[in-house]
Formats: C-alpha cells, sequence, structure tokens
C-alpha cells in the first residue's frame, strides 16, 4: 500500500516537472550562467570594491577563538541552511511580486561569478579552487537549487493568477500546498542531503589534500 502510494506520488512528480519545472529549471540554468559569466567579468571593472567587500566579509566570518567544527557538525550545519534556503525560496512564491524565485537564483549565480572574479584579482588558482572545494558539491546542489526556484515560480504563477488575474485559471491553494510538501519531501530532502555528505566529508577532505 506504501509503495503504492509512493508510486502515484513520483508519477505525479514526474507528470508536473515535465509540464512546468523542468522548463524553469533550464531557464533559469541558462540565464543564471550567463550572469555568472557577467559579473565575472564585471568584477574587473570594480576591482577595488570588490576586494574591500570581501576583505570585510572575511574579518566577520573568522573567529579565532571559534574551534573548527567537525565533519559531523558542518554536514548538519550545511543540511539545515540548505532546506531553510530551499524553503524560503518556495514560501517567495506565495508573495504576489511575479518572478521573485526566479530573482533569488539569478542573485545566488552572479555571486559566484564575484567570488570566481575576486579570485582571479588575487591571482588565486581560480580552477583549481573551483575543480576541489565547489564542483564536487555544487553538481549536486544546483539540482534542488534549481527545483526549489522551479516550485516556487510554480507557485508564484498561480497566486499572482488568483489575486490579479481572477479570469484565468490557477490552481487550489490546497493542490499548491500539497504540491510544495511533495515535492520537499521526495526532491529536495534527499539531493540536499547528498550535497551536504559530498560537501561535508568528501569537499573537506580533496581540500586538505590539494589546496
Amino acid at each position: 500500500m506504501i509503495i503504492k502510494k509512493m508510486k502515484e506520488k513520483l508519477t505525479m512528480e514526474h507528470q508536473i516537472f515535465k509540464e512546468f519545472y523542468r522548463k524553469s529549471m533550464v531557464t533559469v540554468l541558462i540565464l543564471g550562467t550567463l550572469t555568472a559569466l557577467t559579473f565575472f567579468f564585471t568584477a574587473f571593472y570594480f576591482e577595488d570594491f570588490i576586494v574591500e567587500q570581501m576583505d570585510i566579509i572575511a574579518e566577520q566570518v573568522l573567529d579565532e577563538d571559534k574551534a573548527e567544527p567537525t565533519n559531523v557538525e558542518k554536514f548538519f550545519s550545511i543540511l539545515l541552511n540548505n532546506l531553510f534556503v530551499g524553503g524560503m525560496i518556495i514560501l517567495c512564491g506565495f508573495l504576489p511580486l511575479y518572478g521573485l524565485p526566479f530573482f533569488y537564483g539569478i542573485l545566488s549565480f552572479a555571486s559566484v561569478g564575484i567570488i570566481a572574479g575576486y579570485g582571479m584579482i588575487m591571482d588565486y588558482n581560480v580552477i583549481k579552487s573551483f575543480a576541489v572545494a565547489f564542483f564536487p558539491h555544487a553538481v549536486i546542489e544546483v539540482i534542488p537549487l534549481l527545483y526549489s526556484i522551479a516550485i516556487g515560480m510554480f507557485v508564484n504563477k498561480n497566486i499572482v493568477k488568483m489575486i490579479f488575474f481572477k479570469k484565468k485559471k490557477s490552481e487550489k491553494i490546497r493542490k499548491i500546498l500539497v504540491q510544495c510538501i511533495t515535492s520537499y519531501l521526495i526532491v529536495l530532502i534527499p539531493f540536499f542531503l547528498i550535497a551536504a555528505t559530498v560537501e561535508a566529508f568528501i569537499t573537506t577532505s580533496l581540500v586538505e589534500i590539494y589546496l
């Protein structure tokens, strides 16, 4: 009985993925990549400002008296943070401002471009650093991030229709909530679990060895 219900949920999830989520994910990925490249090259025109801001952030993050967290502590910290971010992106969709979850996704890609630009400005080996400390978990983490944005946009589109375009057909609020919870449980949580595991245990080991 449980297996049958799971199959039904997965089938429904796959259906909405094909009908709505996939298009949103591809759109954000393409525009996000272009945004990251744009901000990467733009960083060189604002070199002094970027370096100054990064130094301020580094000073705030570094705390000599704080003990280095264990890999297990890192795992739970990363997992909870990712689950929180994914949830907040979805909740943003309930605000009647069209495109808000999409905007968050673009900002995330922009930050990657700025960090890469900063690395080049400081003469770091950006390719090696990204390959070791970023890509191993990022290639997994980007999937639930894009999925969160797609869910948020699904919610956002229907909420905007519901409030501003009442004549247009929109999903009922109950169906929207059920869909959000289902997607969060069967897609986001598993992928964020895998991403947190890779980042806390594998990426940490790679950084210690190669950087």
